[in-house]
Parts: structure tokens; sequence; C-alpha cells
């Protein structure tokens, strides 16, 4: 276990004149930290270094803390207040003691049973070992409530949950409206997401779930 933490800023020199002597004293101001701290959770040793370079670079990121193991992640939760846990799923024990609407999962493989106890616990991301730098970075300010799932579990996730219905798609009967709620669906968004973004009720949403799988080939 470490913790790594960038190198601090300095916001210039204060200068106090001595009345008597004429001479100028600086003082260096150091600013505080004021970014977020993250807990990285990574048993293997090129994805966390990885992960390491990834938030180190951002300016959102005060501070990095690192483990190994199950155990060194609870110890870590224990010590350290933290903003964001990045976590390797083979490394949770009990995801309900993961801060709520605070974590992140790296995931090797699609665990169905993982996933669905991650989003009750309100995480923020579910997604794969090989995730992009700047997916990543999107979950320092991600929206609240919001969950993304690795856009390449995407279709496995849809097929589990709704069958056929978007592979064998009649999508030349498809109204724009319908097609944009595909593309959503196959972007990895859930359905509060999608009826937020489009403006719409998850009744209205519904509806429109049911038009498309009357327009499924046979």
């Amino acid at each position: 276990m470490c913790c790594f933490q960038q190198d601090p800023r300095w916001l210039g020199a204060r200068s106090e004149t001595n009345q008597r002597t004429g001479f100028q004293k600086k003082e260096r101001v150091q600013e505080l930290p004021t970014g977020q701290n993250i807990l990285l959770a990574e048993p293997h040793e090129l994805l966390r270094i990885g992960l390491r370079a990834i938030f180190a670079e951002d300016q959102r990121v005060a501070h990095i803390h690192e483990t190994t193991t199950s155990q060194g992640l609870e110890t870590q939760l224990r010590r350290n207040s933290v903003d964001l846990v990045v976590v390797n799923q083979s490394l949770i024990n009990d995801i309900k003691s993961l801060p709520e609407g605070n974590f992140i999962i790296l995931a090797p493989e699609l665990d169905f049973n993982t996933l669905k106890a991650a989003y009750k616990h309100k995480c923020r991301g579910y997604l794969s070992e090989n995730v992009s730098a700047k997916l990543l970075r999107s979950m320092l300010d991600y929206g609240k409530g919001d969950f993304l799932i690795e856009p390449n579990f995407a279709p496995l996730v849809m097929d589990r949950f709704f069958g056929d219905i978007f592979t064998v798609l009649k999508e030349e009967l498809l109204t724009p409206r319908e097609k944009e709620i595909i593309d959503l669906f196959r972007e990895g968004l859930d359905r509060s997401a999608i009826a937020e973004k489009l403006c719409i009720t998850e009744t209205t949403l519904k509806t429109h779930l049911r038009n498309i799988a009357r327009k499924r080939a046979t």
C-alpha cells in the first residue's frame, strides 16, 4: 500500500518590508491541495501504473492512494477519506463496503451479479480493464445518479436483459426517435439516463420500447 501525491504548486511570493531596515522578506505561500482523493485498488502492477499515470496528470486530483488486495482496500477505506474508488472486480468482497455513489469497477469480463449489485449501490461506472483514459477521467465529475456501462459490454447487457430485441430489428421500420433510443442503449445508457437525455418520461420510453419490440425481424 502506498500513497502518491502530486508535486505542490506555489502561488507566488508575498513581500513584507521592514520599516527600519528597508529590507524585504519574501514568504512562499503554498497552495493547499483542493482536488480529489483517489484510491486505486488494483492487483496487477502494470494496470495500476497505468491508472496512476492517468489520474496523476489530471489537475482535479490531489492525492492517489494505492492497494493491491481486498484487505488493503478495507484498510485504506477506514484510514482515508476518498472521493473516488477505482477497484478491480476481483478485489470486491462486499460491494456495500464501497462508498455509495463514489466508486468505479474495472472488470476483466462481465459479471451480471456484480453489475446488478453495482447499479443498486449507485456505482458511477462498470468498465473494462482496458478502459480509455478519456472515459476514466470523465468519472471524476460524472453526474449524480448516472451509471456508465463499458461500451464493449453493452451488447452483452442488452442481450441479457432484452433478449434479441436489438439484434434482429427491422431498422428500416424504426422512427427517428426509436433509432435514437436504440443508439443510446448501445452506448450503455440505462433507461432513466435515456429518458433524461431525451427529455421524456420513463413511461413514454417504455411505450417506445414496446413499439420497437413489435418491429423485430421474423
